[in-house]
């Protein structure tokens, strides 16, 4: 049926086939159709052929099957294919320079493997059918004499025939809706005229867009824009992945798999919803996680908080950082701020979204939150000290820094916090984002403070392992090197007193913690039952033994490892290498 279907009509022109038309453009069968049907629907020619083959006694036997046919979305009616004649633009001229833009790295589509798929269609591209039997367009150029059958296709309406000087008149069809979507980046600019607005926007940085118009919308965009405006519409295209439903389908309002955005913000906050979008983005369409939103709302509080602690307990009149010897925690926490504004400049600008935000919130909850503020207490709760005066100015300049930094991912609740910050001027959006300070990267201060989280957390577990209580201090001896600077801080953050192992003072020797340099022997203590430590720490191997043993498995199943998302697979991997890691201390200890 090379005249009623698009694959039939190629293979009819390859091989020189009659195209018949059946169906009239009233939707009703045609003298083609033959005299018993010409003029009936389609429908009703349908039921009028069967009765036609009984009649012939041509019927062997009917059954039901599905298959796929298009429908309009606006009348419900099956839509059946027309030969029509109609406008097309050649496109191998304007494909060529489109083409070139993207090899060259003019436009750079992200993520890479769709500059490929963008390549393949344009150098396999077909001449552009544009006119459409549309209400609502812009109306093609083309005019017509019904006098001498003279066809123009002009920028100004002809007003008479050339040829025969007889009237004209306008071709009734509209550009394809995508033709004219493709003259945007300018055409809203005020092109052809030479605008300011123009020079200023065009062309722009970045297109945010999905993959289904990446023909349609994008190619289409470059190809015009260098055509009429010379230069490409943007630098880069960002094809964003697709949300799906927590349960791998489509969101749709009518399989009831949608989500409304405006209730997660009612329930988590916008900026919860903003980081749980980013953090869930990937070069692949990616499941809707409600732990990500949520996590997003945990890092808003966390801030909130930090802030709030510092902004209450700084001195008022502090503005700036000072100069002098930093502590090793400061220098520590200046070193990983630098740090986190590399790796979330490079993520963003390379858009990778999901690390930029996992990252933030690891440098924000973890560094920051968790055990910097914890280290300087001492210092912030020290009513009148210098070291209280000189910190106080240190923190304001920390969470300036931060705030800049954490505002492209969670916009709100940074404005609201700068606002409250002594010495800020304007508002944060109009800030810069910050700037790398390489003298401030401190690898020595790294180390040791790394050093001491390690050693906080090997006896924060043992002391969960042995069953000791969270008020009980330890005694202890530190026989480790390099905890010259943080010796009082492990003791504190994990509960161990230290002072009563110097030179061998204090009771026996009755557990050894590993610890990062070295090793804390722990004296004897009514605070610790050995037998039932010894328990617990017995039964803390068995199940560590079978954790163990469940990832190694999943590991060891190809078809987990090959079918498996890249992230669920290195997530896999990560906590075997922890379990193993958390096995061989409890066997040190």
């Amino acid at each position: 049926t090379p005249g009623h279907d698009a694959n039939d009509f190629d293979i009819g022109q390859r091989h020189g086939l009659e195209q018949v038309t059946a169906i009239g453009e009233d939707g009703r069968m045609t003298a083609d159709a033959g005299e018993r049907f010409a003029g009936l629907t389609v429908r009703e020619a349908q039921a009028a052929v069967l009765a036609a083959l009984e009649e012939q006694g041509l019927i062997r036997g009917i059954e039901d099957f599905t298959h796929a046919v298009p429908f309009s979305h606006r009348s419900g009616e099956r839509i059946e294919p027309l030969i029509s004649l109609q406008w097309f633009m050649r496109m191998d001229e304007l494909a060529a320079p489109a083409i070139d833009a993207v090899r060259s790295g003019r436009v750079r589509i992200v993520p890479e493997r769709w500059a490929r798929v963008y390549l393949d269609w344009m150098e396999n591209i077909r001449p552009w059918c544009l006119s459409r039997q549309l209400w609502w367009g812009h109306r093609l150029p083309v005019y017509y004499c019904d006098a001498c059958e003279e066809t123009y296709v002009a920028i100004e309406p002809p007003a008479r025939c050339g040829a025969c000087g007889g009237p004209v008149r306008q071709d009734p069809d509209v550009l394809d809706t995508w033709f004219s979507s493709a003259l945007w980046p300018f055409a809203t600019l005020g092109w052809p005229e030479q605008t300011r607005e123009l020079g200023a926007f065009y062309p722009t940085d970045v297109l945010s867009t999905a993959r289904d118009i990446l023909f349609l919308w994008v190619a289409r965009m470059v190809m015009m824009g260098l055509e009429f405006a010379g230069d490409v519409p943007f630098r880069d295209v960002y094809i964003h992945s697709v949300i799906q439903a927590a349960d791998g389908r489509r969101m749709s309002k009518s399989l009831g798999t949608g989500i409304d955005p405006l209730e997660q913000i009612e329930l988590h906050g916008a900026d919860a919803v903003r980081f749980g979008l980013l953090a869930m983005s990937s070069s692949q369409d990616v499941r809707y996680s409600a732990e990500k939103v949520e996590q997003g709302q945990q890092l808003a509080n966390k801030l909130w908080n930090a802030s709030r602690l510092i902004l209450l307990r700084i001195d008022p009149g502090a503005a700036q950082a000072p100069a002098g010897r930093l502590a090793v925690e400061d220098a520590w926490i200046l070193s990983r701020l630098q740090r986190a504004i590399s790796e979330t400049r490079g993520r963003i600008e390379s858009y990778d979204f999901s690390r930029a935000a996992l990252g933030l919130y690891d440098f924000v909850f973890a560094e920051l939150c968790d055990w910097y503020l914890e280290l300087v207490k001492p210092r912030l709760y020290d009513e009148g000290s210098a070291e209280r005066e000189a910190l106080s100015g240190r923190l304001i300049a920390l969470l300036r820094s931060t705030l800049a930094l954490a505002h492209p991912l969670i916009p709100f609740v940074t404005e609201e916090i700068w606002s409250h910050v002594p010495g800020t001027d304007g508002l944060l959006a109009g800030q810069r984002f910050p700037e790398v300070a390489p003298e401030l990267i401190d690898e020595r201060a790294e180390a040791a403070v790394a050093r001491a989280i390690g050693a906080v957390q090997a006896l924060r577990r043992w002391r969960d392992d042995a069953g000791v209580k969270a008020s009980a201090v330890i005694p202890a001896r530190l026989e480790a090197d390099g905890y010259e600077e943080t010796t009082d801080h492990v003791a504190r953050l994990a509960r161990f007193d230290f002072t009563t192992g110097e030179d061998g003072e204090g009771g026996h020797q009755v557990a050894t913690v590993v610890i990062p340099g070295g090793t804390v022997q722990v004296l004897a203590t009514e605070a610790l039952d050995l037998e039932a430590a010894r328990s617990r720490l017995v039964q803390r191997r068995a199940k560590l033994d079978a954790e163990i043993a469940r990832a190694q498995d999943r590991l060891a199943n190809s078809g987990f490892v090959e079918r498996a998302p890249a992230d669920v697979v290195d997530a896999e991997r990560e906590k075997l290498a922890r379990l193993q890691d958390e096995l061989s201390q409890l066997e040190q200890n």
